[in-house]
This record gives structure tokens, sequence and C-alpha cells, in this order.
């Protein structure tokens, strides 16, 4: 574990809020110089605290209005002619640009993943190619009360209320 003291959680908070805020700004906000706050970001980032920056989109605005969250159950071994192993269904999951994120989970499902759909159809299409080798469970999402966010990392760790 990386030990970050409280200016370093705070750079990482605000840079999670906003990644374009400049050295000056956040020098501003945090009461250090902007070359002090360079050094400081350059560290995280050296550390591999802090691994990117990108933009956000709002997948509906450009038509996708839909996220599901499907737990899928890949078929390994002989339950299936011609199933894949875990690497291969992961690299057939990863070419399937609808997903925004695919993790390997404990408990009854091996897979979870998160998807962006144009509509129904989309989504039945999406389940024609897994159900080549996996079994599903699918929620649609109909609203999100707290919306993919940074973690509060000084509230995680104890250091703020």
């Amino acid at each position: 574990m990386i030990h970050l003291d409280d200016i370093d959680l705070d750079l990482v908070e605000r840079l999670q809020e906003d990644g374009r805020l400049s050295y000056r700004e956040l020098g501003d906000q945090v009461g250090l110089s902007a070359p002090a706050v360079r050094d400081r970001v350059r560290r995280l980032e050296d550390r591999g605290v802090i691994t990117g920056y990108r933009a956000m989109v709002d997948y509906s605005k450009v038509g996708f209005p839909i996220l599901a969250i499907i737990r899928l159950n890949h078929w390994t071994g002989s339950q299936t002619k011609g199933s894949q192993d875990h690497e291969g269904f992961d690299a057939a999951l990863a070419d399937m640009p609808e997903l925004i994120e695919a993790n390997r989970v404990t408990g009854s499902e091996s897979h979870v993943v998160r998807a962006r759909l144009t509509d129904m159809g989309h989504l039945e299409e999406l389940f024609r190619k897994m159900w080549q080798a996996a079994d599903s469970v699918t929620n649609v999402v109909t609203s999100s009360p707290v919306p993919r966010r940074p973690m509060q990392l000084g509230r995680a760790l104890g250091r703020r209320d």
C-alpha cells in the first residue's frame, strides 16, 4: 500500500472530480505553489496512484441510453461442446464494444459486466453472442441514485468526516 499524506489525498480527490484543473488552480485550493503541485502530481503518477485522465461521456446523449448489468455464468470444461477457457471468454468479452466493464467475480456467477445499449433489440443481439458460452441474469438500470463517482479516499481511510 502506498501511503498518501493529507495533501496528496486532497490532490487526488480534486483531480478525480476535475482532471483538467491546472497546477496553479490546484495549488490555490490546497495551499501550495504550482511547481510544488506539479512535483506531487508527477510523483503520484510515477508511483501508479494516478493512472490516467479521461473524459466522462453521457452515453445516452450519443445513442446508448440503456445501461444493463449482466451476470454471467461461463461454461467451462465438458459442460458444453466448444466452450472457451476463462482467458478465451475474457478475450471475447473484451471484443464486444458495448461492454464498458467486465469483472470476474466469486459466487454463483463467473463474471459481471456492464453494457451500454441503444435499445432492447441491441440487448438481445448481445445475448446471442454471450449465450454461446454462458448463462446470464440481466438487470436494466432504471435510475442511479448514486451514479459512478470517484471514491472519497479521505473518508474511506478515516481521515475526514
